[in-house]
């Protein structure tokens, strides 16, 4: 008795079974009904997360451009969406400074409300959107410093998560390659519809399936397509215009266990730029006041960039006129003057006030290499000349950048 009841169950199981399957799979279909419209739709939405990850440029974080521990002093502009982390390259190892940064309107809002709530932003939101904080540590001249930084994107030539042309050729290439697909999949529901012969229904299901096969394959293609895509587009604007404003302000520790020591250093806001020159140049200024202390130092210099979206070379010449500077002996009240030595000697702590102020040239070149489209690695041979353009130092710098996706 057992025996039939358990060869009954079977068959009730493997029955109704296939007849799920069947009613499944027909009603798979019937749900798939796309108009033209909704093609570019489908599209625009797939191309979205490659279109997140079109930054031209990673910038250095505002708080090590302030402590001046990135290889450029002619900063570039440039803006990212995911957080950020800078590291230093000393004595061919990674140091243990570094600097984190993040957009925190476009973390806590359009990352979470989707990419159609920025592109309906208004212009101001979308220049506020761009506003970052970034907190930095670095071990400079032998003091610790700390800093911190905010910065905003005033102009974008090219602004990829809202670029309109950007969005209509990448969803095109969806549209074009699954649309004539979906619409044969509604014919054969048609088809499906009218027939009654088991045999013909069971070679349209088949057809069915096969098209089904070649949907996903065409999205293999689509894939492939929009990296293409991307790749084209950060080619032809890797070197768009562009124009930031920082602030930020350091601060000089002791790390004892005992005591932190923490020591106001002084503050800086500079405004960087840069213009497109050409297929493959790009043309950068920035100008830069810093006050630590009573004394005030001010920085003005150019860059040209020559490359691509995956390298460039660069060179820079930078102007300084600073009253800050350590042949003026130190202040009474620096508290950290036995610890220095002269490293990138940025003149963070405080010196006594000179008579008059001196001047430096710093002739630099470099290149930035993208190791991937997360990872930067930026370098640079800094030459500083004195007043009458007489050598005085080379510093080799070297950073890595790294978006935390």
């Amino acid at each position: 008795m057992k025996r039939y009841l358990l060869l009954f169950l079977s068959c009730f199981i493997i029955v109704n079974s296939f007849a799920q399957d069947e009613s499944y799979e027909e009603d798979t279909y019937y749900d798939q009904d796309y108009s033209g419209d909704e093609y570019y739709d489908e599209a625009e939405e797939l191309s979205e997360d490659l279109i997140r990850n079109s930054e031209f440029f990673i910038p250095s974080s505002p708080a090590f451009t302030l402590l001046g521990a990135t290889p450029e002093m002619v900063t570039r502009p440039g803006t990212v969406q995911d957080f950020k982390v800078d590291w230093r390259i000393k004595n061919y190892n990674l140091a243990p400074d570094l600097a984190l940064e993040m957009q925190p309107l476009w973390a806590l809002y359009y990352d979470w409300k989707g990419l159609d709530a920025y592109r309906q932003a208004t212009p101001f939101m979308k220049t506020l959107s761009t506003l970052s904080l970034s907190f930095g540590t670095a071990k400079l001249d032998g003091i610790n410093h700390f800093s911190y930084g905010i910065k905003m994107n005033l102009f974008r030539e090219k602004d990829p998560v809202s670029d309109p042309v950007l969005l209509r050729e990448m969803a095109i290439e969806l549209a074009e390659m699954e649309g004539p697909l979906r619409e044969r999949i509604k014919d054969l529901r048609a088809e499906l519809d009218t027939t009654e012969s088991k045999e013909e229904r069971m070679l349209i299901r088949e057809e069915l399936f096969s098209t089904r096969g070649d949907i996903a394959s065409a999205q293999r293609a689509q894939k492939s397509k929009l990296i293409e895509v991307q790749a084209n587009y950060m080619t032809e604007n890797w070197n768009s215009s562009g124009l930031d404003f920082a602030f930020g302000k350091v601060f000089t520790y002791n790390n004892d266990l005992d005591t932190l020591n923490l020591q106001n250093a002084g503050y800086a806001l500079w405004l960087n730029g840069a213009i497109k020159s050409g297929h493959r140049g790009l043309i950068g200024g920035i100008i830069r006041l810093k006050k630590v202390g009573v004394n005030q130092d001010f920085m003005t210099g150019v860059s040209y960039h020559f490359g691509g979206a995956r390298f460039s070379f660069y060179t820079e010449l930078v102007y300084e006129s600073l009253q800050n500077f350590s042949d003026s002996g130190f202040s009474e009240d620096e508290l950290f003057a036995a610890k220095y030595a002269k490293d990138l000697d940025i003149g963070w702590l405080q010196f006594n006030e000179p008579i008059e102020a001196i001047s430096r040239i710093t002739l630099s070149y470099g290149g930035d290499f993208r190791l991937s489209n997360g990872i930067l690695l930026n370098f640079s041979l800094r030459t500083q000349l004195d007043e009458k353009i007489k050598f005085k130092k080379l510093l080799p710098v070297a950073n890595v950048t790294c978006l935390m996706r």
